[in-house]
Order: C-alpha cells, then structure tokens, then sequence
C-alpha cells in the first residue's frame, strides 16, 4: 500500500482538472486521469474513492486558490467595502478558468443528496476555506456592525457567493460581464447594508438574518444524518 504523499495527491487533481476541462465531467474516468498523473488505477483510488470524491479535491483547489489571491490583493486594504468587493470579483476571476464545466458541475451540486453539494459533510474542507477567508475578510476591515451579525458574517458572505455561483452560470454574456456588472454593484450595497445593521431599528433584520442562518446550519446537519458537518 503507497504511502500517502501531497505532491502525487495534487497531481492526481490536476490531472482531473485537465481532463474535465478537456473532455467534460461524464466523459472523464478514473482510469483516465490516473493515466494522465503517471501513477497505477489503484493508487488513483488509494488516495480518492471515486470521481466525485476527486472532485472535492479540485473544489478545494478552488478554494485554496481563491483565499490566497485574496489575501494578496487585500493586505494593503483596510475598507471593508473594498475587500468584500475585492473577495467576490477574485472569486470570479478564479472561477472563469473552470468555465468550460461549470454547468455540468453546478448541476450536481444543486442536487441536495449529491456528495458534491457545497452543504455535504464531503465539501467540508472547501467550506471551511472559503468561510475563513471571509472571516480574515471581514476581521481584517474597519468593519463596525451589530455583533451578533459580525459574528454569522463570514458564512453568510459564503452564502452570498453561492448565490453569485448561480448567477454567474447562467450569464452568457462575453466573459460574463453582467455577473461581473451585478457584483461590482452589489458589493458596496451589502456592504453598507451591513453597517447600517448596527443602527437600532435594523435589530429586528439582523435578529432574523442570524436566526435564518441558524436553520441553515440546522438543515445541513440534519442532511448528514448526524455526520461531520
């Protein structure tokens, strides 16, 4: 039995990544990507169970790539309207290099018992990558807010790039230019609609937002049947 390594483990996504731009997703096995990595079938499956496992692998990728652009491109920043602007359109700049599938991807992803819904135990660590980075997004900003709503902030402006993920599929537009356009203008909105939340007569609002997100969370760990969620 091979010993796991994170150099072959990274090559084994890459070779995904290749393929499925190539060829799409159903078009692509796993004996065509451990072919393509240069190692045997079994290792392939040693490291991923399966093709969808594989996929979390490149969702992570995502992910990982997302957070450190981001970070690079806010270091200097201190407003959080820029930031949050910054961290949604280096989002779409990550994800317009995996045009070519993401219809087919996003398809699976909706489906609620799919191993590749971005709620499922299995997209835990990409979760959890995207969720930190808006957390440092939001920790690192001048922010003033409500607390309650400062504290649910990094997973609802998770939330809120689902959302852009859906928007930004269906655009057709030349290099998606209206998802682009639509971000550009919400951005600074939902941001100071989040400092306003800290005025009182927005209490109600936030009591809500954080209560809705509360269900969320309750769902999602109801959907893995008492799973690492």
């Amino acid at each position: 039995m091979p010993t796991l390594d994170s150099t072959t483990r990274d090559r084994i996504v890459a070779a995904a990544t290749a393929l499925i731009l190539e060829r799409g997703y159903q078009a692509t096995t796993m004996r065509d990507i451990a072919e393509r990595a240069d190692v045997s079938l079994g290792s392939a499956y040693y490291y991923f169970a399966g093709k969808e496992d594989l996929v979390q692998g490149f969702y992570l990728s995502i992910a990982r790539e997302h957070a450190t652009l981001t970070r690079e491109r806010i270091a200097e920043e201190k407003s959080f309207k820029a930031r949050l602007a910054i961290a949604y359109d280096t989002y779409l700049d990550v994800a317009s290099r995996y045009r070519a599938v993401a219809d087919t991807l996003v398809s699976l992803a909706v489906v609620p018992t799919s191993p590749l819904s971005p709620f499922g135990a299995e997209s835990k660590p990409a979760r959890e990558t995207f969720i930190q980075l808006y957390e440092d997004v939001v920790e690192g900003s001048d922010l003033k807010t409500d607390s309650r709503l400062r504290a649910a902030l990094p997973e609802m402006l998770w939330l809120v790039q689902m959302v852009i993920t859906l928007g930004w599929v269906q655009d057709l537009s030349s290099d998606q230019r209206v998802a682009r356009r639509i971000v550009s203008r919400m951005s600074p909105t939902l941001a100071r609609l989040i400092r306003a939340a800290r005025l009182k007569p927005f209490s109600p609002y936030v009591e809500e937002a954080v209560g809705a997100l509360a269900a969320i969370k309750e769902a999602r760990q109801a959907r893995v049947s008492g799973g690492d969620a």
